[in-house]
């Protein structure tokens, strides 16, 4: 593709189709790819012309992704950090570009609002807030009063969701149940497999400690965890078990008993946000500076609340 001169604007058609770029992370993450299907199918279903580019949470690479979009002059484009801090400078050059941009599922870093048009997608430190209480609430079904010991799954260091989790998880603890301790963590990176062999570290590790739970950032990440403890001869029913995002994982082990608790935070409802958001931009229309998700914890007893997210029922 041929650029020209640096800062020079593309003469466009008023009548041709508007142009989107989507700078998104790894598709090998369940949660990433629907999102990314379900924001593909809201702008096909408007009309618009959408280029999806991804990187595997690579804040170097992204950063260069951004420089080659800018350079196409799209009417806006859409952002899921690759890391928090390092997408700054990014932001800053998309806005000297002029460009709009909607900041999609992980807030930047920063005080500094006027980097983005729009901000979609969870309240990460709420998120985490909300799987405390989840967390608190677990300890007391089973027994545990409100105190012990626990394990912590992460996402990749550096992740927004990684960071802002584990703050309002840990601040709501320390407020609710500060007898609730997190004794180790290890990033689980978003991936099962990976998440199978942290978590075995960790039991393996923490075992002596009288482990009561474990909190995990994602729930195929807890699916890792309950096949090590399974392989180690633990029942993960016997444990508080908390996780996040309502993922099939998530929704098959709550069924089954596994796993107690999660917060339901849809990829398809996250997707949407940033599409309408998308939309409402491209129509010339005001919008919202940050436009948060509701996180809501689940349990087993209403675990129905999470059948769109997962596909088993047809509401879009």
């Amino acid at each position: 593709m041929g650029v020209g001169a640096c800062g020079a604007e593309r003469t466009k058609d008023p009548d041709a189709a508007k142009e989107i770029v989507l700078l998104t992370v790894s598709q090998t993450c369940d949660y990433c790819a629907k999102h990314t299907e379900t924001f593909k199918a809201a702008m096909a279903a408007a009309g618009v012309n959408l280029r999806v580019v991804v990187n595997e949470f690579n804040a170097a690479d992204q950063a260069q992704q951004v420089n080659q979009a800018i350079s196409t002059r799209p009417d806006a484009m859409v952002v899921w950090p690759a890391d928090s801090r390092a997408i700054i400078p990014s932001l800053v050059r998309i806005k000297k570009a002029g460009i709009p941009v909607v900041v999609s599922n992980s807030y930047p870093q920063t005080t500094d609002t006027t980097l983005w048009t729009a901000y979609t997608g969870p309240n990460d430190v709420a998120n985490g807030e909300a799987a405390a209480r989840a967390m608190v609430e677990t300890f007391k079904a089973k027994g545990f009063g409100d105190s012990g010991n626990i394990v912590a799954l992460l996402g990749p260091p550096g992740a927004p969701p990684s960071i802002d989790r584990l703050k309002g998880f840990q601040a709501e603890i320390a407020k609710l149940a500060p007898g609730i301790t997190v004794v180790g963590t290890q990033p689980g990176n978003w991936d099962q497999t990976l998440s199978t062999t942290a978590s075995a570290s960790l039991f393996t590790q923490y075992r002596g400690d009288k482990l009561r739970g474990m909190y995990s950032e994602a729930d195929n990440m807890m699916a890792g965890a309950v096949v090590a403890l399974q392989r180690q001869g633990i029942d993960p029913s016997t444990l508080a078990m908390v996780g996040h995002n309502c993922s099939i994982e998530g929704y098959n082990n709550i069924e089954s008993g596994l796993q107690s608790a999660t917060v339901l935070q849809s990829p398809i409802e996250d997707a949407n946000l940033a599409a309408n958001a998308t939309l409402a931009i491209l129509r010339g229309e005001k919008v919202d500076n940050i436009q948060h998700l509701v996180p809501r914890p689940v349990t087993r007893s209403n675990l129905d609340i999470c059948t769109a997210a997962v596909g088993k029922d047809d509401t879009p």
